[in-house]
């Protein structure tokens, strides 16, 4: 394993790695039935509410953490945007099917996700941008599972599933610009490693995520 002083020749760019270490980890969780049924249109309310919520309280979390980690990292305060801490979308989907935002409580999946979030800001806070590598690749395939959303649940074009679509037009060139800049941070293999490793627990909390909002009838909100 490489140290700080691994030439940056000899280290695979932190992008590169994350793509292709997440691969498989990637396809099995969009294979989930409940990633299928989102997909298309078909899932649930309950479940699909409920699910909502998750993403409201792992996105104000991981937002919250990464303004604490980017006040005494330089290398995360250029990757984070404002916008990466904006649940405006999200809130106002919620509340669209009468939730309020600040009364989601979380499944057993989630729970653990964050009590692990809080441990990881603690010991190692650059790693959470692993977090974050996930949650803003998932907008690269969101708009059209945001279409599917709205014709399946018969929602209005701006609420509902506007989480999915949050980026609008600039959702390319936001994309384009995560990547630039942590690949732009230099990072070095442990490091690489560290956000790798945490970019996998997610995918994985969103494989038991779905597994658990199958399983249950009525999903906990």
């Amino acid at each position: 394993m490489a140290d700080h002083n691994t030439p940056a020749s000899d280290v695979v760019g932190v992008m590169d790695a994350l793509r292709e270490s997440t691969k498989d980890m990637h396809n099995e969780t969009e294979g989930h039935d409940f990633q299928k049924q989102l997909g298309s249109g078909t899932v649930r309310q309950d479940r699909y509410v409920a699910y909502l919520g998750q993403l409201y309280l792992m996105h104000k979390q991981l937002g919250e953490l990464l303004k604490r980690a980017a006040s005494t990292d330089g290398r995360v305060a250029a990757v984070l945007a404002p916008y990466h801490s904006d649940l405006s979308a999200v809130s106002s989907d919620l509340e669209y099917f009468s939730v309020a935002p600040e009364g989601v409580v979380p499944i057993a999946s989630t729970a653990g996700l964050l009590s692990y979030m809080d441990e990881l800001a603690r010991r190692s806070p650059l790693a959470l941008l692993g977090f974050l590598y996930v949650l803003e690749g998932s907008t690269n395939g969101a708009k059209f599972m945001a279409k599917t959303l709205r014709a399946g649940m018969n929602l209005p074009d701006d609420r509902g599933a506007s989480y999915f679509d949050r980026y609008g037009d600039q959702q390319r060139e936001r994309w384009s610009h995560f990547k630039e800049t942590m690949n732009a941070q230099g990072f070095n293999q442990s490091e690489i490693d560290a956000i790798v490793a945490e970019a996998k627990r997610l995918f994985q909390t969103f494989f038991d995520i779905g597994n658990e909002l199958i399983a249950t009838s009525s999903a906990v909100l």
